[in-house]
């Protein structure tokens, strides 16, 4: 009860710091998985109810807080994740037939085995939804998805061994790791410096519109334009990057570096559309026109046929354009066929 009320208390607090609404849900999930420990002890029928009802609230706002948290952090759900989701409803009701099979209690399987079962079931989905966010937050992100698996787990022993004595240690045991590992990690997670950048208070660029096609040696006049402003950069050259920006590495060999959002391939044109997509959702929603920066148009052009370059960046420049943004791209022109730079002139400005 403590843990679950510490973070409540920090995840109410960070909400109204930064106005992040992932930990306003959060927030309320805390709050209601006390209340189901603090009524669960109970001999009265009507509050043993309350208690049932708060565990699957606990569920739907960590479920909701998970999806919320991707996306703030522009990361797409995973199509095949969401499908594989359909196998709750299946897996839930075995679940609850096989709570009656082992209890022989009816009342016990449709009312607790049907609060565990539901609970588990979305408590779990969210700590598969979150397991991208490690890409951002490493270590805290890490134990945190974990835990709330584990946590969504253990609550199918909870139902099967519920009714006997000789398991309410064990079980309250468990839940209060799992709660003290959850709310630990969720802490270390929102304190993070990535974490509170995303709900700073940022100034428009002061840059017009439109697609814009620079030479590096343009762009980096640009650059004290783009102070504070939340860019979104799909780069080759990391020295173009600043602090406050999300900053994609493009390249074929992936790997970890902490400055920066995570790498893309440089044939994953959808997921890149993707991302931007999100993102500049996210800017639509701060009141802050998005900011879009590609250096890395030549490197592309090698891993993808051109058409399919030029309908990519097509694309690109439509989401930004109805968002009110700017699409900049830092093109070398001794890298490109001077018909191809003209073609790409043409089309995108």
């Amino acid at each position: 009860m403590v843990a679950d009320l510490t973070a409540f208390a920090l995840m109410l607090r960070m909400y109204f710091k930064r106005r992040r609404r992932s930990a306003l849900f959060f927030s309320v999930a805390w709050i209601a998985d006390f209340t189901m420990v603090a009524l669960s002890a109970s001999a009265n029928r009507i509050l043993l109810t309350v208690a049932e009802l708060s565990l699957t609230v606990f569920a739907m706002f960590m479920f909701i807080g998970s999806v919320k948290l991707l996306e703030e952090e522009s990361i797409p759900l995973s199509h095949s994740t969401i499908k594989k989701m359909a196998l709750m409803a299946p897996v839930f009701y075995v679940f609850v037939v096989a709570v009656y099979e082992f209890t022989g209690d009816a009342n016990w399987a449709l009312t607790a085995g049907v609060s565990f079962g539901v609970s588990g079931s979305l408590v779990s989905a969210s700590g598969v939804l979150l397991k991208p966010v490690e890409a951002i937050y490493e270590r805290p992100a890490r134990i945190l998805y974990i835990s709330v698996v584990l946590f969504g787990l253990h609550l199918i022993p909870a139902a099967l061994f519920g009714l006997y004595e000789w398991y309410l240690p064990i079980g309250f045991t468990l839940s209060t790791i799992l709660t003290v590992m959850m709310a630990y990690s969720m802490y270390r997670l929102t304190s993070t410096r990535k974490f509170l950048e995303r709900g700073i208070d940022v100034k428009a660029p002061e840059i017009h519109s439109g697609t814009i096609i620079v030479q590096p040696k343009e762009f980096e006049t640009l650059l004290p334009k783009l102070e504070n402003a939340p860019v979104l950069a799909f780069l080759r050259d990391l020295e173009y990057s600043r602090e406050g920006w999300r900053t994609y590495f493009v390249t074929a060999v992936p790997f970890k570096r902490g400055n920066i959002a995570g790498t893309l391939n440089p044939t994953d044109l959808a997921k890149m559309t993707e991302i931007t997509f999100q993102y500049l959702e996210e800017t639509s929603r701060m009141g802050v026109p998005g900011v879009v920066v590609i250096d890395c148009v030549e490197y592309l052009s090698m891993y993808n046929s051109w058409d399919s370059l030029m309908k990519f960046l097509s694309k690109l420049r439509d989401l930004v354009m109805v968002k009110g943004g700017t699409l900049i791209l830092v093109i070398d022109r001794n890298s490109v066929e001077e018909r191809l730079f003209n073609q790409l002139r043409k089309l995108l400005e």
